[in-house]
Formats: structure tokens, sequence, C-alpha cells
């Protein structure tokens, strides 16, 4: 039951998580700059998950190590939904997105070298399929030159998003409360922010509208509070590397809103990506199926077993 919850919850989390140019560019274009539209993101976010754990009167104390911890795995989200966004403003979506969903591979590598995590050909083969999947969602875009400047942000979130899906399931806090902890990242984000904002000598951005101050709570709540949330919980259920794999929906969600809400073109390319996409969750889903009826077909042995058989 574990790896299936676990499954949902990385397909929700990369299927938020792909909404952050939905919510995050309309705001830009409307004058709130980028360091502005980070610190809402994760100020709101902190401040409605803040409200409600002290209205259920939940302990929010972490000793001085959980929180440089805490405050590291911060450090990692913040850097990746900043270099991710201004990306966005240097070279098309589609081969930003591509680029970052190279962070499963990364995040394998890493469990691999480091701790020793031995990986099924399942999720072997659907990284590869998952990989292929996002090229193919993304062709068709960024014809013409692609900005070195661009690139470089982008590529730092390949490092900065895998070793925060690592750190999650590794450091020291893993087995803290899910809300908890994703509390304590936000509200290190929203530090992280404010503090970037003095050092530029900046000031916060307001809104000009209504309309604008919408999109930033959506921001703040389904592609960074669910989002978060989500990812942290299947990590917990399923490991690193799964969750990672799992995020090729954060593409497809993309894909899907520019479609429907950008005006953007979806040709045979797409579609057959997708359904790649699609392929590749069903074989995690699968395995999942499998992991789950083994387990439970041992634990029956187990508890069927009598005296006499021992």
């Amino acid at each position: 039951m574990n790896q299936l919850k676990g499954i949902l919850f990385g397909i929700l989390s990369s299927s938020t998580f792909g909404l952050i140019p939905l919510f995050a560019l309309p705001a830009i274009a409307a004058g709130v700059g980028i360091d502005s539209v980070m610190l809402y993101r994760f100020g709101i976010s902190t401040l409605v998950v803040g409200s409600y754990l002290l209205l259920r009167r939940h302990d929010l104390r972490i000793s001085l190590r959980e929180m440089l911890t805490l405050f590291g795995l911060g450090l990692l989200y913040a850097s990746t939904a900043l270099f991710l966004t201004q990306s966005y403003l240097y070279i098309p979506s589609g081969i930003a997105t591509t680029i970052h969903f190279l962070y499963p591979v990364v995040v394998t590598v890493v469990m691999i070298l480091f701790f020793k995590d031995r990986v099924s050909l399942p999720v072997i083969l659907a990284t590869g399929l998952a990989v292929g999947g996002v090229c193919m969602l993304s062709s068709g875009e960024g014809e013409g030159a692609v900005s070195l400047k661009g690139l470089l942000y982008v590529l730092l979130t390949v490092v900065t998003y895998a070793l925060y899906i690592v750190g999650v399931n590794k450091s020291d806090v893993s087995r803290m409360e899910s809300l908890k902890m994703t509390f304590y990242i936000l509200f290190a984000c929203t530090i992280i922010f404010g503090i970037n904002l003095l050092v530029k000598g900046q000031s916060l951005d307001l809104p000009p509208s209504g309309e604008v101050w919408g999109y930033l709570i959506l921001l703040a709540l389904i592609p960074t509070l669910v989002s978060d949330l989500t990812l942290i919980l299947a990590v917990k259920n399923i490991g690193s590397t799964t969750t990672a794999v799992l995020g090729c929906m954060e593409p497809l969600t993309a894909v899907g809103m520019g479609v429907l809400f950008l005006g953007e073109q979806f040709g045979f390319m797409q579609v057959l990506g997708m359904l790649i996409v699609l392929l590749a969750v069903t074989v995690i889903i699968l395995a999942g199926n499998r992991e789950v009826k083994s387990e439970t077909v041992t634990l029956n042995a187990k508890k069927h077993r009598t005296p006499d058989n021992v």
C-alpha cells in the first residue's frame, strides 16, 4: 500500500510542479521581479502551512543539527526554483524542461555511487522511456540560437534538484513528520529570498492588481506547497530514484497547460512523447504493484506458518 501511495504522491508532485510557468510568468510579465515573485511564492506558502500547524498545535521544536540540515535543503530547493524560473527568460520552456529532466539520471547515479542503491530493471527502463518522451514533448520549440546563460541556469537545476531529492531521503531529517519538514524547508526558502533582496538592495515589488495577487497565491499553494509536500511523501514511501523518474509528469503538465492556455501547438511528436511518458509511468505503477503483491504473499506465508513447519 505504501508503494502505491508513494507513486500517486510522486505523480501529483510532478504534475503540480509543472504548473510553475502558468502562474509565475504572468506575474513577471505584469512587472513583479523574479526575486519578488520567489519571496511571495515561499512566504505565502510558509504562512499557510505554518498557520495550520500552529492551529493543530504541532510540535515545531527542532535541534540545531536538524535546523542546519533543513536550511541546506531549503537552499537547494530555493536555488532550483530561482534558476529554473530564470532559465525561462533566456531559452524556450521546452528546452529548459528537457534539460531540467536530466535530474532523475543524476539522482540514480548518486544513489548507486554513494548509497549503494540497487535499481531494478523496470526503473531503468522507465528512466529511459521518460527521458525520451520528454525530448519528444519538447520538440518543435527553440529554433534558432540558444542562450548560454539560460543553459547554465537550467543545468544548475539538474544538480540542485537531484541533491534535494536525495537529501530528503538520506539526511538526518528523513524521519521527520512530512508537513513539519515541508514547513521548515519553505521557511528556509523564504529567509533565503528575503536575504537575497536585501543583499541586492532591492525593494519588494507590489503586485499591481488583484489578478496578479491571484497568480502569486496559486503559485504559492499548488506548485509549491502541494508539490513539495507530496514530493516529500513520495520520497518517504518509494525512495529518491522512483520519485525522480515520476517527475516525467511535470513536462507533460507544462505542455498540456501551454496548449490549453498559451496557444502552443501540439503535433505528432508531442503526442508520441506524451504516450511514451505515460508508458514510463505505467511501468513504474506495474512494478510497484508487483512489489506490493510480493510483499503480501510473503507476509501471508509467514502468518500461516505453523510451529511444525518452522
